[in-house]
């Protein structure tokens, strides 16, 4: 009896030391190894009823399926307020434009300061500049505007700039409008077809949607920039390119349409880690094809020997890692500053 009282009370003491010891002999355990952190970047595109959008769409795919541990989702925005949001870091990814990224970068207006933390990934295609107008409204170039219910898109966007611009090569500002609308892409469409507005300014590549179905309900008439004009713009902005909406592109008007455009691109926040820029544009570039459904004038443009053209910003070091491995020739004005 007294035996198996002594063997109870050893176990009970053996008990209490095991337990006593279990949290020193958990922290001289090997760690189990965390799992990695997911990275989640928000991608800042454009409005519902232009390119941008969709295309940013895609690239959040190409991402989700081809990044490992990244997470990227589109946002709606413009390029002139996705410039300050990736400029600032609440973007580590976005879509903006080279007349864009040029005046970010020099903090001249639209920007209130210099946004230095760009760095360039890859350039797509030609924005070209768009001036849709009513037939009825008997509008045969830009000085025929004044006067009458204009939308020059809306704030925040770099076609609102642009279509400044473009006014004050006429003499003219938005003031001249008998109104003026700011409006995105799909509601610029609607006013226009339901005859609120006379004339719709926008900077797209073409065909875009929204208007095609203005054009072929409508009788929309597209209006070209005069050549001195052109010139005039380019030799202000270099960023900016001659260029040209082909005849047929849009019902009604048959024949080509000579405007401005300017490329547009995705751009990184410096802080964008390396490895995960390389592997974006690694992943772009292995799957570009994906993005072709979005526009049917895309396969024109966004092709791999177009990666660098009108790019204005140094290059991110992922990226360029990655043009380097494959042989580009990388301009002097974009290489890293990283």
């Amino acid at each position: 009896m007294r035996r198996k009282k002594l063997l109870v009370l050893l176990g009970s003491v053996c008990l209490i030391l095991v337990l006593a010891a279990l949290p020193f002999m958990m922290a001289c355990a090997p760690a189990a190894p965390e799992a990695p952190k997911e990275i989640v970047i928000s991608i800042g595109t454009g409005p519902v009823g232009g390119s941008w959008f969709p295309f940013g769409a895609v690239v959040c795919t190409i991402i989700n399926e081809h990044v490992e541990g990244v997470r990227a989702a589109p946002c709606l925005g413009g390029a002139v307020a996705n410039a300050k949001a990736c400029g600032l870091g609440d973007q580590l990814i976005a879509m903006t434009n080279s007349p864009t990224d040029k005046n970010a970068w020099a903090g001249v207006a639209p920007f209130e300061k210099q946004h230095r933390n760009l760095r360039g990934l890859w350039m797509s295609y030609p924005e070209i500049g768009h001036i849709f107008t009513l037939a009825e409204a008997n509008i045969k170039s830009v000085s025929d505007l004044k006067g009458k219910k204009v939308s020059p898109m809306y704030e925040g966007s770099t076609g609102f700039v642009m279509n400044q611009r473009y006014l004050e090569e006429y003499g003219m500002t938005i003031e001249d409008f008998s109104k003026c609308t700011l409006i995105g892409y799909s509601g610029g469409a609607d006013l226009l077809k339901d005859k609120h507005l006379d004339a719709y300014m926008i900077n797209t590549m073409p065909p875009n949607a929204a208007f095609l179905d203005v054009c072929t309900f409508t009788e929309i008439h597209i209006i070209a920039l005069d050549p001195d004009k052109i010139d005039s713009l380019i030799a202000k902005d270099p960023s900016y390119i001659h260029v040209t909406i082909p005849g047929g592109a849009y019902p009604g008007n048959p024949d080509d349409i000579h405007t401005i455009g300017y490329k547009c691109g995705f751009t990184a926040n410096k802080d964008l880690p390396e490895d995960v820029a390389y592997e974006v544009v690694k992943a772009f570039w292995a799957n570009y094809e994906m993005v072709m459904h979005v526009n049917p004038s895309f396969p024109i443009y966004i092709m791999p020997e177009n990666a660098l053209d009108g790019m204005v910003l140094p290059l991110h070091p992922g990226a360029y890692r990655y043009y380097k491995e494959q042989g580009y020739e990388i301009p002097d004005h974009i290489m890293p500053i990283d």
